[in-house]
């Protein structure tokens, strides 16, 4: 009886073993198997300002990429073949990632991309996207050139533009079947966004506003899907054209109503039939538009009835509650101890008692330097009054000697500063200034009038002037 116990333990045991070494077996396989389809990612970045990189997929899917003090990263990833972006704040670069292949980058941060170097296997996607750029642009020639051509030459120019560009895609041989497919769709949505930016761009390129397409032009977009959600997650120039479509569409809406421009927008994006579609369009017009109108309680309120986005919702509530710190009559963000150009310290509230006139600006600006005649002139006409013309530079450090030759060679009037930390500097984020150049006017008591001033060039400055009697 014992031994028969025994003997049946003894099987038991066996068995037990045996399932556990074809589970573990098992295990293995499917670690194996899932380090075979996945990307092995490694690199080195010389001279990164940051440790930070992202890299993203068609899908949208983000891979944190985290540099070790040598700028080296190690990365596995399990999101399959794929256009992927590898990006920081300032630079971007394109590649084409084949599912279980090995991929290294080398660049420096001083010469990004002409420095990059990548290898691993089946590269020649990826040196499509990294070369597509310029040889595109050779390809198309100058903008004004090209949108400055009348209709028919223009639809005969594009086509051969995209019969190049799409030679250009298949001058690579390695490139994988569906990447291609993938491509050619790109290259096509390209070709009708040409299209449907012409008559806009033509106008800027002949100087004709009032120029319109004939009826017939744009007869090919009437087939296009405009809320096809799945391309327009995938991004490229399917989002731009269903941007253009919509903001040309939303033009004519506004025309035809007759009412409030930015209300008006509103209703037209908010009744967008796809939910997704709309919420990326209206985040956007959102945020720029609630810093337009009078009424912005009213507005926002408008916003959040047709935006069905939390987010967006959150970020335009978030502007509105910051734009009434700049409101008229509020006290202004300070700046204090800039240098001038005579490197002696100037503050905001050494202007008390007296408007002051901001032109915030950087030398190597062309929409900046392109106001210094009218902003000098302005400066004349209001030379001995109660106001003081002060120009505030965000050129860094080292662009310090650039921006007092300027000052000195354009022979600038008015008060020349220098912001202390350029863009993060404490007046610069106080008036959330990420584009310039920017005017502001502030009164006598150091109070907001404009956060946002009409630029030399307006005849509207003049027009406050006088409502001010300054």
């Amino acid at each position: 009886m014992k031994k028969a116990i025994y003997l049946l333990f003894l099987m038991l045991y066996l068995s037990s073993c045996i399932d556990q070494k074809q589970n573990s077996n098992n295990n293995n396989t499917a670690l194996e198997n899932q380090n075979n389809e996945a990307i092995l990612f490694t690199g080195t970045i010389l001279n990164a300002p940051s440790q930070k990189f992202m890299l993203v997929n068609k899908a949208g899917e983000s891979i944190p990429i985290q540099l070790d003090e040598n700028g080296s990263f190690t990365e596995t990833i399990t999101t399959g073949s794929s256009h992927y972006i590898f990006y920081n704040s300032r630079h971007r670069l394109d590649f084409y990632f084949v599912q279980g292949e090995e991929y290294h980058l080398k660049t420096d941060m001083k010469s990004f991309k002409k420095s990059v170097n990548l290898t691993g296997t089946d590269l020649d996607a990826s040196n499509y996207l990294m070369t597509k750029g310029v040889q595109f642009r050779k390809i198309r020639g100058s903008n004004a050139d090209l949108y400055a051509l009348n209709e028919n030459e223009f639809k005969a120019k594009v086509s051969d533009i995209n019969k190049s560009y799409n030679n250009y895609l298949e001058s690579f041989l390695g490139i994988p079947h569906e990447f291609i497919a993938e491509e050619r769709r790109e290259l096509e949505y390209l070709r009708l966004l040409m299209l449907t930016k012409y008559q806009t761009l033509h106008r800027n390129s002949t100087k004709q506003p009032d120029f319109k397409v004939s009826e017939n032009f744009l007869s090919e977009l009437e087939k296009v899907d405009y809320l096809d959600e799945k391309a327009y997650k995938t991004g490229g120039s399917y989002d731009n054209l269903v941007a253009e479509h919509f903001k040309l569409k939303s033009q004519d809406f506004i025309k035809n109503s007759g009412g409030n421009v930015y209300f008006d927008k509103l209703k037209f994006y908010g009744a967008i039939p796809n939910e997704y579609i709309k919420n990326r369009l209206l985040g956007p017009i959102g945020l720029q538009d609630i810093a337009k109108v009078e009424n912005k309680k009213e507005y926002y309120d408008a916003f959040v009835l047709v935006s069905s986005s939390s987010k967006n919702n959150e970020k335009v509530n978030e502007k509105f509650v910051f734009l009434g710190q700049l409101e008229r009559g509020q006290p202004s963000p300070e700046f204090t101890n800039y240098l001038n150009h005579k490197g002696e310290p100037t503050s905001l509230s050494d202007f008390k008692g007296k408007y002051v006139y901001i032109d915030v600006w950087a030398t190597w600006c062309a929409p900046c330097k392109a106001e210094i005649p009218s902003l000098k002139k302005v400066e004349k006409q209001y030379h001995g009054k109660n106001i003081e013309f002060v120009s505030i530079s965000v050129d860094v450090e080292k662009k310090h000697d650039t921006w007092k030759k300027m000052v000195v060679s354009e022979q600038l009037t008015g008060l020349q500063l220098i912001a202390d930390k350029n863009w993060d500097s404490d007046f610069i984020k106080g008036y959330r200034i990420r584009g310039i150049p920017r005017f502001i006017l502030i009164d006598p008591d150091g109070n907001i009038v404009d956060a946002d001033a009409p630029r030399p060039s307006n005849p509207q400055l003049i027009s406050l002037f006088d409502e001010l009697k300054i």
